[in-house]
């Protein structure tokens, strides 16, 4: 049995969340984006219990990076399998233009919530001090202790204040939640 918080992916949502971002002011680019989702993530397990698409975290050099949302934003084809459809989005020098609007109904009012806090509490920050703030998370911090290559995060360190009881129930659970 796994001792890891471990969400299933949910591709789609990812979608509509790269969407929902991307209409914002702040869209700088896959960096803004990627910090941004790491941000809400974070908020929304420890006010709501699980993330807000379940990817997994990689500790990289820029900071924490949602993996397969990564992949989907760099348009690799097998993140696209996931999704069934083609993208509704174009990617010129890592800055994403949507071709339509987000589809509001794949994210719940606490997702966006989540995702509203992110924007307002990060969306000013330039590339350096997105940086900066993300690599002082303990979460960060903790996966590049040992290991400095893109090590995997654990959402047991985005909570905070959880007691072992809440985070053995994650363990137990969090595979089975849907996003």
């Amino acid at each position: 049995m796994s001792k890891r918080i471990e969400f299933n992916f949910n591709a789609k949502k990812a979608l509509e969340v790269i969407l929902w971002l991307a209409t914002k002011e702040h869209n700088r680019g896959y960096h803004a984006l990627l910090k941004t989702l790491f941000f809400a993530d974070e908020y929304h397990l420890n006010h709501y219990g699980r993330p807000i698409v379940g990817d997994v975290y990689l500790a990289m050099e820029y900071g924490p990076v949602a993996s397969t949302t990564y992949d989907i934003l760099k348009q690799e084809a097998l993140a696209i399998e996931l999704l069934d459809d083609d993208l509704p989005f174009e990617n010129v020098n890592k800055k994403i233009t949507p071709f339509r609007a987000p589809d509001l109904r794949k994210l719940s009012p606490s997702d966006i919530e989540a995702l509203e806090y992110a924007v307002e509490k990060y969306a000013h920050y330039d590339f350096k001090s997105l940086t900066d703030i993300s690599h002082q998370h303990p979460a960060w911090k903790k996966a590049r202790e040992h290991d400095e290559h893109n090590p995997r995060m654990d959402y047991k360190d985005f909570l905070s204040d959880s007691d072992d009881e809440i985070i053995q129930d994650l363990i137990d659970n969090s595979k089975f939640m849907r996003l």
